[in-house]
């Protein structure tokens, strides 16, 4: 009765040229490519099932398993036909309390329940709730006691399931593999794999020449497009397919060109016209090309590409108010006037940095280089808005007060303000300028550095207090705090070519430590990688020594 059953089962269809012949047993297929009628190549499906596979990989497990005769070599001696391989099918929960697990089927017998070798978290499911093995190309089970499975909307107790065939076991929906997996080879590529990612290599050695190697790389039509649709569970790629070498960012310089580009056309328009209408515009385009764009390198440094472009621009404007009204309290509440401007370094840093916490409390962000980015954003956008502020209140509205106060009484009041524009419009540029330039060594990098840090001691935990009295996160929250204080002060204020001195001081030691947050965040993708793939590694070899885990017991 169960060789009926079986044969019914192993029924299957193959293409012949352009025709479809079947349905036959797949020992004919076998048959038939073994003496040379019919490629190893040709297309087979499955009675019942719309999946077609080469039958090279469909019936691998029969075309493998014949015996074969010893051969002789020139020399004579005889050597030995090679060991049948050995194949299982793979089964994965694609829904319900289980999704995301997955185990491997062999001829051996596994038993799925909650307290077997590999139990379920899912209460619908029975301590011991069912059998699998897979044999001669078809998933066979059974279940315990009163336990079922839901197959084709129907409650079973025993059969067989088709390969990419899905069943619901408790409250989970799980899926049948569409072809078997040759383990001995996927041992093989996984014992590679981990080689490859104990390896160091890619993550020292930084330059920043093949860093940057590809900003100026032409793109293909609607390659652009592509790079910006990240972030969603569809684009968001799976960890085993995350880089953790040193990435090539390429958009942060075309956001860069394109908005300088605007900003000078502003720029000449006011030139040309006077027209204080347009001052608006320069200010907004002046405070935001260099910040924005250096938050965009952060984007692309986040390998993991699990954050979406529209949330990076929501938290460059929502962060980046919230963080100046957070910091604005900060300073009230402080009473840190006896340090003059060097107060700053703690009131706004502080600010950025819970603004940080406010925002950002998803917890599916957990790994170091998403914390880089949302720091980034937050403090592109303090800094682009302080920008503004600045170069209205001291530039521009400043320079023109000063203005009418230098000059006599009797001069026209019409020329008096018309020059007082101008006069304003010079300082407001010099200002804007002048913030540009210091805007990548500035509030995106510090709060970059502020965020990292937390993500660093956070994870895929959700937000504790006590994360901000852990030493790992204060002794690197402490760096911006130190370099904002230092750039606000009066050391090192020198003119001409000797004002570079300070921001190439504070700016190199601020990336500095960026770059190493990276290299860490970077690794830390790695080290997830590796045990991923050591698991996979260790779950394979269990299938392969028939370990007592991935069997039921038979007592």
């Amino acid at each position: 009765m169960a060789d009926s059953a079986d044969n019914l089962v192993d029924q299957w269809y193959y293409l012949d040229g352009q025709e479809t012949r079947g349905p036959v047993l797949s020992a004919e297929i076998v048959k038939l490519i073994q003496s040379g009628s019919l490629s190893a190549t040709a297309q087979v499906a499955q009675a019942g099932w719309q999946t077609w596979s080469p039958a090279s990989v469909a019936l691998a497990h029969l075309l493998t398993s014949q015996p074969q005769a010893s051969a002789a070599t020139p020399g004579g001696v005889v050597k030995a036909a090679a060991e049948p391989l050995t194949y299982a099918i793979k089964v994965q929960c694609v829904s319900g309390p289980d999704s995301g697990k997955a185990y491997m089927i062999s001829m051996a017998e596994v038993s799925l329940g909650r307290v077997s070798g590999i139990g379920q978290n899912d209460p619908q499911v029975a301590e011991n709730h069912v059998v699998l093995s897979w044999q001669r190309n078809v998933l066979h089970f059974r279940t315990f006691g009163g336990s079922k499975l839901r197959v084709a909307g129907a409650e079973v107790t025993q059969g067989t399931l088709s390969n990419g065939q899905q069943f619901q076991l408790g409250a989970s929906t799980w899926q049948v593999g569409t072809a078997p997996v040759e383990l001995t080879s996927l041992l093989g590529t996984l014992g590679a794999r981990l080689a490859k990612l104990t390896s160091t290599d890619k993550l020292v050695g930084f330059s920043i020449t093949a860093m940057f190697s590809e900003v100026f790389k032409g793109r293909k039509p609607g390659e652009l497009e592509d790079y910006l649709i990240v972030g969603t569970p569809k684009t968001t790629p799976h960890i085993d397919d995350v880089l953790t070498g040193w990435p090539k960012p390429w958009f942060f310089m075309r956001v860069l060109i394109f908005m300088a580009v605007v900003y000078f056309i502003f720029y000449e328009m006011f030139d040309i016209s006077d027209n204080a209408r347009i001052v608006p515009g320069l200010i907004v385009m002046g405070s935001l090309v260099v910040p924005l764009a250096t938050v965009f390198l952060f984007w692309e440094l986040n390998t993991p590409r699990n954050v979406s472009f529209h949330m990076v621009l929501m938290l460059v404007c929502l962060g980046g108010v919230i963080s100046l009204a957070v910091s604005l309290i900060a300073f009230d509440v402080a009473h840190l006037e006896w340090l003059g401007a060097a107060s700053a370094g703690i009131c706004e840093e502080i600010g950025k940095l819970l603004t940080v916490v406010l925002v950002v409390r998803n917890t599916k962000y957990k790994y170091i280089l998403n914390g880089l980015v949302f720091g980034a954003a937050i403090g592109g956008g303090f800094g682009a808005f302080e920008t503004a502020g600045y170069s209205f209140s001291d530039g521009f509205f400043d320079s023109f007060l000063r203005y009418f106060v230098r000059n006599p009484n009797n001069e026209a009041i019409e020329k008096l303000v018309g020059h007082a524009l101008i006069y304003g419009y010079d300082g407001m540029i010099t200002l804007i300028h002048r913030r540009s330039y210091y805007a990548p060594f500035m509030h995106v990098a510090w709060t970059a550095i502020s965020a990292g840090a937390l993500w660093r001691v956070k994870g895929a935990n959700p937000f504790r207090i006590g994360m901000l009295f852990d030493s790992r996160f204060l002794r690197t929250f402490f760096v911006p705090v130190l370099l904002h204080m230092f750039w606000n002060s009066p050391l090192l204020r020198f003119e001409g070519a000797l004002g570079l001195v300070k921001p190439l001081l504070v700016g190199g030691i601020g990336w500095y430590v960026v770059l190493g947050l990276v290299q860490e965040g970077m690794r830390q993708i790695r080290d997830e990688q590796l045990t991923r793939t050591r698991m996979e590694y260790d779950k394979t070899q269990q299938v392969l020594t028939t370990t007592g885990r991935f069997r039921m017991s038979l007592h």
